[in-house]
Order: C-alpha cells, then structure tokens, then sequence
C-alpha cells in the first residue's frame, strides 16, 4: 500500500506541475504566445486537460478527508457506559506515576490511544531509560504490571493494555581543564 501512495504521490506532483505550469506560462513569462500555439492542437490541450482532472480529483478528495476524517476520542468510556468518561491526560499521568515507582527507570514519554468499537479500552506506548542494564526484561514487565494495575483500578474495570520501550540512554559527558595558574 505505501509503493501505491508513493505512485498516487508522484503522478499527482506531476500533473500539478503540468497544469499550473501551462496555466503560468501560457499568461505570464517570454513565451505566452508559443504555449497559447501549441494549446491550439488536440494532444497537448487532452495532457492538460486531464492533469487539471487528476489536481482537481485531488483537492476534492483531500477536501473529503479533511471534513469527514474520524476524530481521534480522547476519553475512555469504561466497561462501555457512554455516561462516564475519563480522559486520556488522566490515565497517562496514572500511568507515567506508576511507571516512575522505580527507581531504576526514567519515563521519557506516554502515549495512550483508545481502542474498541464500544471505546472501552485504553493502550498505552510507554518510552522509558533503563539506568541499570540488569535484567531489563524483568523491569519492563513489572512496569507493564504497574501500570495496567494502576490504570484498571483507576478504571474499575479491565480495559488497559500497556507496551513498554526502552531507549538508549542520553548521556552526554563533558570534561573540563582548570588550568593551575
């Protein structure tokens, strides 16, 4: 699918420059007269004509997406009741606390998306900093635990799933010479 758009992408650049680029030449620049000429025959005025279509056809379709697109929720209905709501700024300070219970992690950053038809379910995209490299394994599933307990108990309900991602760390050393004068 991404080959197609990457094409989709290509032949729409370049009917845009074919189009706008004959509608700017043809009125402005040293060589109206010559493009108004070969606008006169059927093959050229057909390239163009189509180009415009295609940059039309792409405009009304990005139109559509823009006016229709589904919004992103941003609260969880637990165990489906559309009468309570709880944001995902809520849970994702729940989880980022639950997350920072230990010592040995750094949380960098919290993402929370909801999930289900019926937007019961919260996932959450945790990325952390080891600071000890022992056994990380196991501290990223004791901070998976935390953080689904935390969030389901805050829910009251079992809805949150949570992946964890641990990136390398961002340390920098600097040296500095103090010259004894």
């Amino acid at each position: 699918m991404r080959v197609l758009k990457r094409a989709l992408a290509i032949v729409y650049l370049a009917a845009a420059i074919v189009a706008l680029g004959t509608l700017v030449c043809q009125f402005w620049g040293p060589y109206t007269y010559r493009f108004m000429l070969l606008l006169r025959d059927a093959m050229p005025r057909a390239v163009v004509t189509v180009c415009a279509a295609i940059v039309a056809l792409g405009v009304l379709i990005g139109f559509f997406r823009l006016m229709f697109a589904r919004r992103e929720p941003s609260c969880v209905h637990p165990a489906g009741e559309r009468n309570i709501e709880v944001t995902l700024a809520a849970l994702s300070s729940c989880a980022r606390a639950a997350a920072e219970c230990d010592d040995r992690v750094m949380v960098e950053h919290i993402e929370a998306r909801v999930q289900g038809s019926d937007e019961s379910r919260v996932r959450f995209k945790v990325e952390a900093i080891a600071l000890d490299d022992k056994d990380v394994a196991a501290l990223a599933t004791s901070m998976q635990q935390r953080i689904e307990q935390a969030c389901d108990t805050m829910l009251g309900t079992p809805g949150t799933t949570a992946r964890v991602r641990f990136l390398p760390s961002k340390t920098t050393v600097q040296t500095v010479e103090v010259s004894g004068e």
